[in-house]
Parts: C-alpha cells; structure tokens; sequence
C-alpha cells in the first residue's frame, strides 16, 4: 500500500511501539516446530475459504498438504487459484510474511521451493519469540489454544471457552468441564462447569470466549427439566438454541463478572454466519451490565450494528481482530465511524488470528498499521487533531485498551 509522508510518519511511530495482540489461536510452540512446513502453510486457515470459493475442491486443498506428494505436483494443483486470491486481503499476509522472513517479495513458480526450503530450516523452538517479540514487537497474544509451552515467558496469555456443545447425553457425560465425571444432575454439571472456571483462571486465564447466537432467558427449572431427559435418553439431541444452553451459558457468564474475568465475543463472518449477528447480543449485556464483553471482528458484516453496541452499552469494547484481513478498505471505513461514535478507550485494534502460521501475524500487523495510520492522517490533514493527539490515539488502541480491558500486567 503507498502511503504519503504523514501516514509514513504515523507507521513508523507504531512500529517502535510496544503492542498486544487482542487474539489469536496460536497452540504451544513444539506443534508447530514438530509441524512439516513449506510454502502452503502460509496458505493454511483462511486462504482456505478464498481457494474454495475460486473453485479448489476440499480434497484438492487436503493435497496441498500432503508431504507424500511432491511439492512440484502440489504446487501445480495450487497455481491457477492462487492467481485468482493473490490480490485478496488474505493473501497479502502471507505475502508480507514470505517476504519480511524469508526474503520472498512475490510468490509464483520461480521461488516456492526456495521458500519452502527456508520456512523448514527456520521452523525450530524460539519461532513464537523471533516472530511475535522481535518482528512484532507483541508484549502478549491473546490466545485460544488453551495451553502454552513457554515456561514462564508471558508472550501467551490464555482465553478459554466459555462453553462447551450440550445438545447429546454424550456431549454432557463428556464434558471438558468435567472430565473423567459423568454428571447426573443439573446442579453437578453446573458445579463443574463454575470450578472450570475458577480452574483455568488461577491458570492465567484472562478471558472466556461465547460466540454470539441466538440466546434465551432460561430458567433453573426449564434447564433442569431438559437436562434430566437428555441424559434419560428421551430426547436425543437438542436444538439450539435451548433452555440448558442459556441458563449455563448464562450463570457462567455472571460467574465470569464476579471473578473479574472478560467475557469475549465472536460476532459476525463464518459459516451460516446469520447466526452470528452481534444484535444476538443485546438480551446478554441487558443482563449483565457489570460484566465486560470484548466484541470480536467488528460484527462484520454488521459493522453499523456492532458499533451501536459500544455506542449505547458502557460494558462493551470493540475488538478489529480479524478485520485488517478480511478488508483493509472495510476497516478504514469503519475506524473512520468509529472516531465519531465510540470514546477512544473502548477500541482495540489488533489481533492476528492465526494458529499454525505463525507468520502471517506479522503480515496482518502490518496490514493493521497501515489502516490505522491512514485514518489517523486524515484526520490530521482535516483538521480535527494533531499528530500528537492522533498518537496517543494510537496508544491507546494498541496498548493502554487491551491492558485495561483485560487486567494484564504489563509494562513497554
């Protein structure tokens, strides 16, 4: 992206700072270090779906990584689509990241086994650090792999679920928040899903994570009663949404306000994403004022409706993890709205969102820098602040809010 002096100016101020990254799905280390990799990796998570939606067969994309295939055949699979995605959002992190690691400013088929070549050699322990801590400057990410593996470093900092599938007696006799239990009443599930909880915070959990669907108010009794023919094997699988959800869902929720911990959001983009509209919501934070929510991704597509939530809620936060990637136009737009709408201290502007390729973190900071900065400019060159002010601003976004929001202690 060509940027004018200003925005330059803007850029290089936010790359001598200290930032954290609001989310990720980065998993310990050694799985990615024990991981073959090659050039498809940087092609890995959502280049997926824009090599799908060109046309790529998901048996061709499984190909793609497949090591027992050569990489010449592998590539020539993945050629003719990554001409149609190259100019997408999704594809200009793994671009940037091929080329700030491994010296790669395009990929094509004069230098993919070159490349492939050089992610190998460097796939070895200290990657998280070398990637995050020194390309990045990343104080912490915001991870949801559950676990870490880097002793006492505090690169990662967890989030958890919030929740885990209840629509099968075997999902309930299974549950992660009692394992190696079979709960046979309302109250032991509920019992053990609050001591995982209080479990996974005296772990080092900052956060739990719910995705934004469809929800009731459902009652002790309602929630008891399905439960109870549930396990019976009554009924054999619930809909969603349903009475046992809800009021877990919900009592974990008011459990989460009381012990301090953040309750994050996923809105928006996936799937039937219909199910995802950040208005799902509004029930929640009417409920519970006194709990913190971090709205993740903006609501995209529901960009307007998501803000609305942090323009009439005091306990909403609105986090554009994900969002650099999936548009950098869409996030101009919305942080120019943003500017007008929403006090400075409730936004956050970063998270990766990446798992395995641990690269493109920086490919979508980059993308991140960028679109703040060219707001921000604009505003200067208007008239409605200063350079000084806008840095602050940025301050804010990319350290002070996420800190504040989530307890961290942190210092530059």
């Amino acid at each position: 992206m060509k940027l004018n002096d200003l925005e330059r100016n803007l850029v290089r101020a936010i790359e001598a700072m200290d930032i954290i990254d609001a989310h990720e799905h980065l998993g310990p280390e050694a799985v990615r270090v024990a991981e073959p990799v090659d050039v498809f990796t940087l092609f890995s998570q959502y280049t997926r779906g824009d090599l799908e939606v060109a046309g790529m067969s998901a048996q061709e994309y499984e190909s793609l990584f497949d090591r027992s295939i050569p990489l010449d055949t592998r590539w020539r699979t993945f050629a003719p689509y990554w001409e149609r995605i190259q100019h997408g959002c999704y594809a200009r992190a793994a671009l940037l990241a091929a080329e700030r690691f491994y010296d790669a400013p395009f990929i094509d088929d004069t230098n993919y086994a070159e490349i492939s070549a050089a992610m190998q050699a460097a796939n070895t322990p200290g990657i998280y650090e070398r990637v995050l801590r020194k390309a990045c400057r990343i104080r912490t990410a915001l991870t949801q792999c559950g676990r870490t593996d880097l002793g006492d470093t505090d690169l990662l900092t967890p989030v958890m679920p919030l929740a885990y599938s209840m629509e099968t007696g075997a999902e309930i006799s299974s549950s992660p928040f009692a394992p190696g239990t079979s709960p046979r009443t309302l109250d032991e599930y509920l019992n053990a899903a609050k001591a995982y909880v209080l479990r996974v915070k005296a772990e080092g959990t900052v956060g739990l994570k719910l995705f934004s669907n469809p929800f009731t108010s459902a009652s002790r009794e309602e929630a008891a009663a399905i439960f109870n023919r549930l396990l019976s094997g009554e009924l054999e699988r619930l809909p969603q949404p349903n009475p046992l959800r809800d009021y877990v869902v919900d009592e974990l929720i008011r459990l989460a306000g009381e012990e301090n911990l953040v309750v994050a959001v996923h809105t928006g983009y996936w799937g039937d994403f219909r199910t995802l509209d950040p208005l799902h919501m509004i029930p929640i934070l009417q409920r519970h004022p006194k709990v913190r929510f971090d709205i993740y991704h903006l609501g995209y597509p529901w960009m307007r409706e998501c803000i609305m939530l942090a323009k009439g809620f005091p306990n909403v936060w609105l986090n554009l993890c994900w969002t650099h990637i999936i548009s950098q136009r869409f996030v101009q737009i919305a942080l120019d709205e943003l500017l007008d709408l929403i006090p400075m201290n409730k936004i956050i502007a970063f998270g990766g969102d990446y798992g395995l390729p641990v690269e493109k973190v920086y490919g979508h900071l980059v993308m991140a820098r960028e679109d703040v900065a060219r707001v921000l400019a604009r505003r200067i060159e208007q008239g409605g602040m200063n350079e000084s002010q806008a840095l602050d601003i940025v301050k804010q976004w990319f350290w002070d809010n996420p800190i504040a929001l989530y307890n961290l202690n942190l210092k530059p």
